[in-house]
C-alpha cells in the first residue's frame, strides 16, 4: 500500500441522499433517493483514479459531492488533511482553486454570452487575482498548454467544435493551478476520433504539471487506457477497487466480473464468456437489504440477503465488498450452501 503521506484525497463513508417530497402541500419527505450510500476510497498524489459503473450508479454524484457542488448528507472528505465536509462556504470557495472539475458536456458548461478569454479568466477573478497583467500572462500560458491560439480567445463557444470546447473547459479548470481535477465523463460527448486527442492532452498535462485526476466514465476501454487504479460502483456503493490490470485480468466482485465481460476480446479467435445479469437495477430509493447486488447475483447466499458486506482488502491493493470473501460467506460455502 502507498504510504499515508502520498494520499491527496481520502473519502470516508460518503453519502448523498436526495429527499422525495410529497403530500398535500408537497413539503413532506416521503423517502430518500440514496444516490451515494457509503462510498470510501483514497486517491494518491499524481495518479488517475477511475470510477466506473452503469448509468445511475452514483459516480457523477460522487464527484460533485466531493467538490461540494452538492452538499454531502454524511461522511468525511479529507483533502491534504482538511475535512472539506466541515468547511464553511467561504473556506470551501477558497479551497476550490486546488480542486477543479471538467464537466461532461463542454457546451452546456460554457456561458454562450461570454468570450473564451473571459470564460477561462473568470476563476482568477473569483479567487482574487487583481493584477490584470498577471491574469493575462496566466491566460495565454494556459491557452498555449491546451492548444488554443490567442486569436481563438476572442471567439464565443458556439464557434468551436466539441473537442475545442472541451479544451476550453480544461483550460478553465487549469488556470487556478489545481492539484486535483475531477473529470466527469470528459470525452463521452465527443466523437471517437476526438476522444484520443483530449485524453492525450490530459495525460500530457498531468506529466507536465503533476496533476491528480479522478476520472469518471462508463466507457471501460477508455478507463483501462487512462487510469492507474479503478473503483467499480453499483447502486451508490463502491464494490471493488484495484489496480487497473489486476481488475481487468481478475475481477473478484460478481458485478465487476459481469461488467468487464462486456468488453470485446482483443484476440479475434479467442472466445470470451459473456455474463448476462438477470433482472433490473433496483431503485436507489428502495435498495435491497443486505448486499444491494444480491437480487441479480448468481453467487447469492443467505447471508447476502441480510448482511451488508463492507469494502475490505482481500489481496494486495485489491479491495472487494462481497460475502464470497468474508468469514460469514466462507462458512456458508464450507457448509455446502449453493452459490
Amino acid at each position: 500500500m502507498t504510504e499515508e503521506q502520498n494520499v491527496l484525497l481520502k473519502v470516508e463513508n460518503l453519502k448523498k441522499h436526495f429527499p422525495v417530497k410529497g403530500g398535500i402541500f408537497g413539503n413532506k419527505t416521503l423517502q430518500h433517493v440514496k444516490a451515494v450510500d457509503g462510498v470510501s476510497f483514497e486517491v494518491m498524489e499524481g495518479e488517475t483514479f477511475g470510477i466506473v459503473g452503469e448509468s445511475g450508479c452514483g459516480k457523477s454524484t460522487t464527484g460533485r459531492t466531493i467538490l461540494r457542488l452538492l452538499e454531502p448528507t454524511e461522511g468525511n472528505i479529507y483533502f491534504q488533511g482538511r475535512n472539506l465536509a466541515e468547511l464553511n462556504n467561504s473556506e470551501m470557495r477558497t479551497l476550490r482553486k486546488d480542486i477543479q472539475i471538467v464537466f461532461q458536456d463542454p457546451f452546456a458548461s460554457l456561458n454562450p454570452r461570454m468570450r473564451v478569454r473571459d470564460i477561462i479568466e473568470e476563476p482568477l477573478i473569483n479567487f482574487g487575482v487583481a493584477d490584470r497583467k498577471e491574469r493575462e500572462r496566466r491566460l495565454l500560458e494556459v491557452a498555449d498548454q491546451v492548444g488554443l491560439t490567442p486569436a481563438q480567445l476572442t471567439r464565443f463557444p458556439h464557434e468551436f467544435s466539441g473537442g475545442q470546447r472541451q479544451r476550453i473547459g480544461i483550460a478553465r479548470a487549469l488556470i487556478s493551478k489545481p492539484k486535483l481535477i475531477i473529470a466527469d465523463e470528459p470525452v463521452s460527448a465527443l466523437d471517437v476520433s476526438i476522444q484520443s486527442q483530449v485524453l492525450n492532452l490530459m495525460r500530457d498535462l498531468q506529466k507536465e504539471l503533476g496533476l491528480t485526476y479522478i476520472f469518471i466514465s462508463h466507457d471501460l476501454s477508455v478507463v483501462k487506457h487512462f487510469c492507474d487504479r479503478i473503483g467499480v460502483m453499483y447502486l451508490g456503493k463502491m464494490v471493488e477497487i484495484a489496480e487497473k490490470n489486476r481488475l481487468y485480468d481478475k475481477p473478484m466482485h460478481p458485478y465487476a466480473e459481469a461488467l468487464l465481460s462486456a468488453l470485446p476480446s482483443p484476440h479475434p479467435l479467442k472466445k470470451k464468456k459473456r455474463i448476462i445479469l438477470k433482472g433490473d437495477v433496483p431503485s436507489p430509493s428502495n435498495p435491497p437489504s443486505g448486499c444491494t447486488f444480491h437480487p441479480r447475483c448468481a453467487s447469492c447466499m443467505d447471508v447476502c440477503t441480510t448482511d451488508q458486506p463492507t469494502l475490505q482488502a482481500v489481496e494486495d491493493q485489491h479491495a472487494v465488498s462481497c460475502h464470497l470473501y468474508t468469514e460469514a460467506g466462507k462458512k456458508s460455502v464450507a457448509a455446502g450452501e449453493p452459490v
